[in-house]
């Protein structure tokens, strides 16, 4: 499969017991096919977070194009939800396989680039304001196929998410996370 996004290979990696294609040396954008989001249910939070840890080429620049094209179908353009260049995130998912494409931006960067615990813990509670209140309160979550691709945003993201960045955050207590594990 090919990325959506800078058009390299993708690689299959596996984490948390899931596998998803990953694009290595390029983009670090992750796809997660259908089964695999399915395979989110009762995932703890933090299980997929060595996904973060894919290592991302100098320079490559995620796709901001709206003709991005699914690495599973191959023929089917895949819909964008949102994206933010403030924190460098995208979301997308194919309406005919299901699967997404995330390239998590800013997420992936916070262990490299600052020193203290504390300081990621903040940095990861901005972050994801931004994605839970300013990008995923604001879908029409009155429709249920949006509602329901919320909520697999929201369980892919925190997949990925070192669950220590997580402790204590207040979006954790939202209804999205009814099916979650949260660990104590």
């Amino acid at each position: 499969m090919k990325c959506p996004s800078c058009h390299q290979e993708l690689t299959l990696k596996s984490a948390g017991g899931l596998k998803v294609f990953a694009c290595r040396e390029g983009c670090g954008g992750l796809w997660f096919g259908h089964y695999e989001v399915q395979k989110l249910q009762g995932q703890y939070i933090g299980a997929g977070e060595r996904l973060l840890d894919v290592p991302r080429a100098e320079g490559v620049r995620f796709f901001r194009n709206v003709e991005a094209i699914c690495p599973h179908c191959t023929t089917s353009l895949l819909l964008r939800h949102f994206f933010s260049k403030e924190i460098g995130v995208e979301v997308f998912q194919c309406p005919k396989c299901g699967g997404f494409w995330l390239d998590c931006g800013e997420l992936a960067g916070i262990k490299s680039r600052f020193d203290t615990e504390e300081r990621r813990k903040q940095v990861a509670a901005s972050y994801f304001e931004i994605i839970f209140a300013g990008r995923i309160a604001k879908m029409n979550l009155l429709i249920e196929d949006v509602l329901k691709a919320a909520r697999s945003i929201v369980k892919i993201f925190l997949f990925v998410c070192p669950v220590k960045y997580l402790s204590g955050n207040r979006f954790l207590k939202k209804e999205y996370f009814s099916d979650l594990n949260v660990p104590k």
